[in-house]
């Protein structure tokens, strides 16, 4: 793989990963203007810990779960690919990044 490959490969990743988020968000959040960070509030609603944690958590299953298929070089559950997996935990990474700036804002 070339630069010019590897920046079309992760342009795709990121476009992709996109269209998953606006949809993943739909479905825990709900339409229109609802709050898109409230499924991630949840956790510290209900005084398990805190919003940023709950982030956290949700990054470190998706680390673990690579980290089994890096060991062992196949998953168990089928119907959740590598590929899935690596977006998810980018998705989490990019919405912590956009709580984060949100709450900056918002002080």
């Amino acid at each position: 793989m070339n630069k010019q490959e590897l920046q079309n490969t992760m342009r795709e990743f990121y476009e992709h990963n996109l269209a998953i988020s606006k949809a993943k968000n739909d479905d825990y959040c709900g339409t229109g203007d609802a709050d898109p960070f409230a499924n991630f509030k949840r956790a510290e609603d209900l005084g398990i810990c805190s919003t940023e944690q709950g982030f956290l958590v949700r990054m470190t299953d998706k680390l673990c779960r690579i980290s089994s298929f890096v060991a062992r070089q196949e998953l168990s559950v089928k119907d959740e690919s590598v590929e899935d997996t690596l977006r998810d935990l980018a998705n989490y990474a990019a919405l912590l990044y956009a709580y984060l700036q949100d709450k900056k804002r918002t002080k």
